[in-house]
């Protein structure tokens, strides 16, 4: 900026100059050339002024506090987000669509958004005991205004969910305790880590009552009903199930994203062929830092 004014100023004299020698014994015509030299000193100084204002760096924006960071599973270090659930809406339920869908009308614009809930995986309808968490799920909610804590990750359009009644009462963990849900253990990470205790407790104690589904000989999980796959159950040394992942069947993972997809999946054939990474297990793929996608049935 000081440049650009020393170099004006230094134009301006020098034509002033000029001028005073090339029309000397015409002293209109001086002072006319003079005002327009002024003219034009003032004229790109402001024009200056007015390019160079817009190149200024701007101050950067503070870090959101919403903000997620990224997490990696299998051998890389895991980053611990933020907030698990960012997002905070209340609505009304207005259906039940299965043990784990629900539709919510959000407060103030009733709005109505498909809600999945977080935490928990039902059986499907067509399995054993998926009719009945329905209607458990049913029993719990219809017409009743709920709080929504959210993530920002979606599931077929869906919001991911923790519900809870007006009371705090967590509706996800009720369906664990009652022993028609899984708790869903290939997304524990991205629990809170009360949560993630409070849920795998309760899937442990329902499963040595034999509640609900686990009166089943061969309880089959949801994921394996939805993609034909058959998930080896690890246990602990107290007996609870610590883990569960298809053993058999590829999965494709997005370089870009760090997310992996199963065949079948919406955006499984739309992964762009540079970003593809194929696995022959989501096993493999996790020990490679992918984490499964949310974009399942």
């Amino acid at each position: 900026m000081v440049a650009a004014i020393l170099i004006a100023v230094t134009l301006t004299v020098v034509g002033a100059l000029y001028i005073r020698l090339r029309w000397r014994r015409s002293p209109r015509a001086y002072w006319a050339m003079i005002a327009l030299s002024i003219g034009d000193f003032v004229a790109g100084v402001l024009g200056t002024i007015w390019v160079l204002h817009p190149m200024q760096p701007k101050p950067a924006a503070a870090p959101s506090s919403s903000a997620v960071a990224p997490s990696s599973r299998g051998g890389a270090a895991a980053t611990a987000r933020l907030d698990p659930y960012p997002n905070k809406y209340t609505g009304k339920v207005v259906s039940v669509t299965d043990g784990d869908t629900i539709d919510v009308a959000l407060d103030p614009t009733g709005q109505v958004q498909a809600i999945r809930l977080e935490g928990i995986d039902a059986p499907e309808s067509a399995q054993a005991f998926g009719s009945q968490s329905t209607q458990h799920l049913s029993e719990l909610l219809s017409g009743k205004t709920v709080k929504l804590q959210c993530e920002n990750d979606r599931s077929y359009d869906r919001f991911i969910c923790k519900v809870l009644l007006p009371n705090g009462e967590d509706v996800d963990l009720d369906l664990v305790k009652a022993g028609l849900a899984w708790h869903y253990k290939q997304y524990e990470d991205e629990q809170s880590p009360a949560d993630r205790d409070s849920y795998s407790a309760a899937e442990c104690t329902a499963m040595k009552e034999k509640i609900g589904l686990w009166s089943q000989p061969d309880a089959e999980q949801p994921q394996d009903f939805r993609h034909g796959t058959h998930s080896r159950l690890l246990f602990g040394s107290d007996g609870c199930r610590i883990s569960s992942e298809p053993t058999s069947g590829p999965v494709r993972g997005n370089a870009r994203s760090h997310i992996f997809e199963w065949p079948g999946c919406p955006y499984y054939d739309a992964i762009s062929p540079y970003n593809q990474v194929p696995f022959s297990t989501p096993q493999a793929a996790e020990q490679a830092g992918y984490r499964p996608a949310h974009n399942r049935p």
